[in-house]
C-alpha cells in the first residue's frame, strides 16, 4: 500500500512537472498527450541537463515509432561514428508522398524541366541546430520544436505540418556537444551557479566548439573537408528547401543578433 501511495506521489509530480515546462515554453497550447515532450521521455526538465546526444537520437526514434507524422533517417556518421539523423515532419498525406514531394521539388529548381503545380506543393523547411558544440541550447531547442511540431493542437501547427515538410537536424556536430555535454554534466552542481567564472562553464582545451578534429565546422562548408559537413550538403542537394535554417547559441554579453536600434532606445531611457 505504502508502495502504491508513493509511486501515485511520484507519477503525479512527473505529469505536473512536465505540464509546467509545457505551460513555460508553450502557454496556452493544447498537445496530444500521445505524443511525450521531451522532459517526459528525458526524465527531467529541459535546461536541467545538458542532453546528451544519444537520447536526443533516442527521442526522435520514439518520436518515429509512435506517430505517422515523423520519419528519422541516417544520413552519415561523425568521425566518432555518431549517427547523423534527420527528422522529417508533416501530415500524414504529405509523409505518405515524400518522394513525390521531393522529386515536384527538384523539378522546380531544373530550368530544363516543365514547372509543376506549385499551388499543390508544400514549402520545403530545412532546420539546422548546433554548428557549434559548446552552444548546448540549439539541440535541446530542436526538440522542444520536434515535440511542438507534432504535438501542437494550434491552428498554426496544423497548419504548419498541411503546408510544410520540416527536416530537423538536431545537431551538425555530434561529437563536439557531447564533449561539451559531458564537461558541464561532470562540473555542474547543486544550486546551479550562474558565475560565468565558475568551472562548469569553462572547459578545458579543445572544448567542445569544434569536431573530432578540433574543426570548427561552421568554416567548412565551402571546403567539405568533414563527413558532417559533406552529409549535410548532400541532404541538402537531395532536396532544395525553399528555407534554411541555422541556430546557434548567442553569449549573454553578445550583440550579434540583437534589435540594435531598441537595444540603443532603452538603453536611453
Amino acid at each position: 500500500m505504502k508502495k502504491s501511495f508513493l509511486s501515485l506521489i511520484l507519477g503525479l509530480f512527473v505529469s505536473i512537472s512536465a505540464f509546467a515546462q509545457e505551460e513555460y515554453f508553450f502557454p496556452g497550447e493544447t498537445f496530444d498527450p500521445a505524443i511525450p515532450s521531451p522532459s517526459q521521455f528525458l526524465g527531467y526538465p529541459i535546461g536541467d541537463w545538458h542532453t546528451r546526444y544519444d537520447l536526443i537520437i533516442k527521442y526522435f526514434e520514439k518520436l518515429d515509432e509512435i506517430s505517422e507524422l515523423a520519419e528519422l533517417k541516417t544520413i552519415g556518421y561523425t568521425h566518432e561514428r555518431r549517427p547523423k539523423v534527420i527528422l522529417t515532419i508533416s501530415n500524414p498525406s504529405n509523409m505518405g508522398n515524400l518522394e513525390k514531394i521531393r522529386l515536384n521539388q527538384l523539378q522546380l529548381a531544373d530550368p530544363n524541366q516543365p514547372k509543376p503545380d506549385v499551388s499543390a506543393m508544400p514549402s520545403i523547411i530545412h532546420q539546422g541546430y548546433g554548428v557549434h558544440g559548446n552552444e548546448p541550447s540549439s539541440a535541446e531547442a530542436a526538440m522542444l520544436t520536434a515535440y511542438w511540431l507534432m504535438a501542437s493542437q494550434s491552428d498554426l501547427a496544423k497548419s504548419l505540418r498541411a503546408q510544410a515538410v520540416v527536416h530537423i537536424d538536431p545537431t551538425l556536430n555530434p561529437d563536439g556537444r557531447d564533449r561539451h555535454s559531458h564537461w558541464a554534466n561532470t562540473n555542474k552542481g547543486l544550486p546551479p551557479v550562474a558565475d560565468p567564472l565558475d568551472r562548469e562553464h569553462n572547459e578545458t582545451w579543445p572544448a567542445g566548439r569544434t569536431n573530432h578534429y578540433w574543426f570548427d565546422l561552421n568554416r567548412d562548408w565551402l571546403p567539405l573537408a568533414h563527413p558532417e559537413s559533406q552529409v549535410k550538403v548532400a541532404w541538402y542537394h537531395t532536396w532544395l528547401p525553399n528555407v534554411t535554417t541555422d541556430f546557434h547559441e548567442m553569449d549573454q554579453i553578445a550583440l550579434i543578433f540583437s534589435n540594435l536600434p531598441n537595444l540603443m532606445e532603452a538603453k536611453t531611457q
